[in-house]
């Protein structure tokens, strides 16, 4: 009999977890990260995304790079055909830029407000129009309008990608995602200026962007097809006016903006390295563009392994010391870095050694420090991904043009830029874990509250078996003890 109270309890136990999980659809879990089951439970949530849906999300994070890789080749073509200088053509990759950033924050609270699939759909299909507008442009006003939109329109994977992420995943599993989101979108850095070459080779520039708006089709077919909608309208923003209103609340909550911006000082010396390298080993070193490509898919390949170390290093140790060690070692890196400039040991093998550990310390912090970011969050998790890209582009705006402040033959502003976001990020860091977030803990303690209400009336009404909708529960406990009692006597 003690077994079958036994289970009873346990059984009782579990219908009450069942009712208070349908209930809560954001809760936040102790170690910061937002925590995705409960609303995983509602209806019309799926649980996790096919091989498919997961390398589509990838190629949606990849929009970035693969808008700006994949065009570069074809810039002096460009330049030549459309009779314009290189500062009308700098413009085309600003707008973009500029696109890229504005509509994060446009889309993000649009997808709190209704759902992810449809502002998904529509940014792709913009994303082609305007594609096929950068291919016919006929001089380059019209081109840098355009990249504008593409911009904008690229921004819709970058900013629902992470929010997919966050519906569909939470604590140990979500950096886990992540670390695949980011392997596949370190494979576009590599492959897309190989591609654009390619293309420049074989066609005229407009090819490019042909390309572009086949694979924007591609992406909107394979949206149909594997990606479902993570945001059911249960939960969802009730006007887009509340979403606003988040979103501005968001900009106020300091913890947010700490982690966010601890994590945007990383990315921003991350650009720093991409705008420096091409002259540090190219310039300073002498290498080819094929052996600076070899260099540069290296050092990708490290930030795939170690966001992929990282992505199950998650399940031992805590996300916060995770991305505390990523950024003291890449502190590290920049005293290295000091001391080749200072000796004469300050060559390609060396510069390149530490430059690797660098960026893929990048890949560690993105993948395990993303959960610590939108869990400290207070709103949606749309306008928190849209503001934490914004801030992302915005260091990296920052940070590029500093590295060329002494020329192309001094590393000097590349170490410094790196050795001050790296502070920084740490600074930010720290002052955020031991931040307190009034809005987030009021939350919290309401959620609990609720919670423990309800699992108090399951237990009652499952005990009594007086409801109509707890009476299969009530069979179920009532067979089981039959069921130990005919053990027993066995």
């Amino acid at each position: 009999m003690q077994e079958s109270s036994d289970k009873k309890s346990a059984a009782v136990e579990n219908n009450s977890d069942q009712s208070v999980s349908g209930q809560s659809s954001d809760r936040i879990s102790n170690n910061g990260s937002s925590s995705a089951s409960a609303a995983q439970d509602m209806p019309g949530k799926v649980n996790k995304l096919s091989v498919g849906g997961i390398i589509l999300l990838g190629m949606l994070a990849a929009f970035g790079p693969v808008t700006t890789d994949l065009y570069l080749p074809a810039i002096p073509e460009i330049t030549r055909d459309l009779a314009t200088d290189a500062a009308s053509m700098q413009l085309t990759l600003t707008t973009s830029f500029l696109g890229l950033a504005l509509g994060q924050l446009i889309i993000g609270p649009l997808s709190d407000a209704y759902g992810r699939r449809v502002p998904l759909l529509t940014s792709l299909v913009v994303f082609v129009i305007s594609s096929v507008w950068c291919a016919f442009a006929a001089d380059v006003h019209q081109l840098i309008t355009a990249r504008f939109f593409q911009g904008l329109a690229g921004a819709g994977g970058i900013v629902l990608c992470r929010t997919i992420a966050c519906d569909l995943y939470s604590g140990a599993d979500l950096p886990r995602f992540m670390s695949l989101l980011m392997t596949i979108n370190a494979l576009a850095p590599i492959l897309g200026p190989i591609a654009g070459s390619g293309i420049v080779a074989v066609f005229t520039w407009p090819a490019v962007f042909v390309f572009l708006a086949l694979w924007g089709v591609a992406l909107i077919g394979g949206t149909v097809k594997n990606v479902p909608e993570t945001l059911p309208k249960e939960i969802r923003s009730s006007h887009l006016l509340a979403t606003l209103k988040e979103m501005l609340n968001e900009l106020t909550n300091g913890r947010f903006l700490l982690y966010s911006m601890a994590l945007s000082f990383i990315m921003g010396s991350f650009f720093a390295y991409l705008a420096a390298s091409p002259f540090v080993f190219q310039s300073i070193f002498g290498l080819s563009p094929s052996g600076y490509s070899l260099v540069f898919g290296i050092n990708a390949f490290a930030i795939t392994v170690a966001a992929n170390i990282a992505g199950r290093a998650v399940r031992f140790v805590k996300e916060r010391a995770i991305v505390t060690t990523a950024i003291v070692v890449q502190f590290i890196c920049c005293l290295v870095f000091a001391g080749l400039l200072i000796t004469s040991y300050a060559d390609i093998y060396n510069i390149a050694a530490v430059f690797g550990v660098f960026v893929s310390m990048m890949g560690v912090a993105q993948t395990a420090g993303f959960g610590i970011v939108m869990g400290s969050r207070s709103g949606g998790s749309g306008s928190a991904a849209g503001i934490f890209g914004v801030l992302t582009f915005f260091f990296g705006a920052l940070t590029t043009p500093l590295v060329g402040l002494m020329g192309e033959d001094s590393m000097v502003p590349t170490l410094l830029t790196m050795f001050v976001c790296t502070i920084m990020a740490y600074v930010c860091f720290i002052t955020a874990s031991r931040c307190k977030n009034s809005s987030l803990a009021d939350h919290e303690a309401e959620i609990e509250a609720r919670d423990r209400a309800q699992a108090a009336a399951a237990a009652e009404a499952a005990a009594d078996c007086v409801p109509a909708d707890a009476v299969p529960a009530c069979a179920t406990v009532e067979a089981e003890a039959q069921d130990a009692q005919r053990q027993n006597r066995i």
